[in-house]
């Protein structure tokens, strides 16, 4: 016998039981409404009242489109849509805190879901309404896209309490009971970064042999090491717990890009070379362009790292990621075909998996194994890995002395049978 909800449902409108009893309720556009701008709506099977005057709204909305050739702009100036609180949101403080990369991030993700819900109003949503639209994702696309989808919803809802759009503690999307998946836990072996080395030197990409080199032994981000300018390293003399006397060393200080807490650091002893061919060829890029003498201002705030195959450009501004990731496509496809040339298809296979932020992860790995502890492996992360396995907003003052200690933890092994690895 049917649990559908509606016997007579109207136009446009779907209904579904799902496998565990609940019922599915929404506003499917046709091909051609899509054309005009609309897209499916989802609605509430336990409000039955507000669903059918909801898909009643949306279908003489889709009339008039039809009519005039074009979708009406509902949202006005003042109104409390959910396209007007991401108008709020993105205007406010609490948004311009947040680094760029991550702004430009939520835009793309507040653009999805203004194109889904922008028309309606910021009061009309409920936990059913949201756990149903958490059904429709999982079905649509993967776990991590619905989750994330649902967290900046989250957000926007959180956002509107504050401004007094929702009544406190009214969060349609807390206690969703949502599936959280695994993290990606992949760790690249030594055998796998010999070979990335090896395949960008054999490149020419020098810029990507440093990048793999200091994400390797220095667990930086991408966007940090990328943007790295040459006054950032410097030699110093420096005295660490258990040393008898200062050494002259190579020292890193940030300020991290994501959080923008500040972080200090020694450079590993097997990241020195790859280190001080890149501030060599960052001096002779200036002359170069200059044909002069070089004032150490100028050095100090010339970029670390340059593209070769952009005429030594360096990899900021607009396109300068995607940039970045094809040069780094283009020497994990270098290392792949060496390895399937030589025989070592197993070795190929994981090769070819390997993404660029899995050497972070693969720094903090190796350092726990040298003996690092969790406190000083996070100074080094610049996160709470140490006291949050989700990496929350809590994170731990960086210093340099226990960020040290977990970079020098990091061992190679002496020896190492490479085709074992393969």
């Amino acid at each position: 016998m049917s649990r559908l909800p509606l016997s007579d449902p109207p136009r446009n409108v779907r209904q579904r039981e799902l496998a565990n009893g609940d019922v599915r309720l929404w506003w499917e556009p046709s091909a051609a409404a899509r054309k005009l701008g609309f897209g499916a709506v989802q609605l509430d099977a336990a409000r039955l009242t507000w669903s059918v005057r909801e898909a009643g709204r949306l279908n003489d909305e889709l009339a008039r489109a039809i009519r005039a050739g074009r979708r009406e702009t509902r949202t006005m100036q003042g109104s409390r849509t959910i396209a007007a609180l991401i108008d709020d949101y993105l205007k406010s403080r609490l948004f311009a805190r947040k680094a760029a990369k991550t702004q430009d991030s939520y835009r793309k993700q507040l653009a999805i879901i203004a194109r889904k819900w922008g028309e309606a109003s910021v009061l009309d949503f409920s936990k059913p309404v949201m756990h149903q639209w958490y059904e429709t994702l999982l079905e649509q696309t993967s776990e991590y896209t619905a989750i994330a989808r649902l967290r900046h919803m989250s957000m926007l809802f959180a956002h509107a309490e504050l401004i007094g759009w929702r009544p406190e503690g009214s969060n349609p999307c807390s206690k969703l009971k949502m599936s959280v998946p695994k993290g990606r836990r992949r760790v690249v072996t030594w055998a796998e970064f010999d070979a990335l080395v090896q395949a960008a030197r054999d490149l020419g990409l020098h810029s990507i042999e440093t990048a793999i080199v200091l994400g390797m032994f220095q667990g930086q981000r991408q966007t940090d090491i990328r943007l790295a300018t040459c006054g950032a390293f410097q030699r110093r003399r420096v005295q660490m717990h258990g040393w008898p006397e200062p050494r002259l060393v190579w020292t890193w200080q940030l300020t991290r890009s994501k959080r923008g807490n500040e972080g200090a650091m020694v450079i590993h002893h097997d990241a020195v070379p790859a280190l001080e061919a890149a501030l060599a060829a960052a001096k002779l890029r200036l002359y170069r362009q200059n044909g002069s003498v070089i004032r150490e201002d100028e050095f100090a705030a010339a970029p670390l790292l340059a593209d070769e195959g952009y005429g030594d450009a360096s990899y900021a501004g607009p396109r300068a990621e995607f940039r970045f990731q094809t040069r780094w496509d283009k020497v994990r496809s270098s290392a792949v075909a060496s390895a399937e040339a030589a025989g070592q298809h197993k070795f190929a296979a994981a090769l070819a998996e390997i993404q660029y932020r899995d050497l972070r992860r693969s720094f903090g790995v190796h350092s726990r194994a040298g003996g690092a502890s969790k406190d000083d492996a996070a100074d080094v992360l610049g996160n709470s890995a140490a006291t949050d396995q989700m990496l929350g907003d809590i994170y731990m003052a960086p210093s340099f002395e226990t960020a040290s200690r977990a970079v020098m933890a990091v061992h190679r092994p002496k020896t190492e049978d490479t085709q074992k690895k393969a």
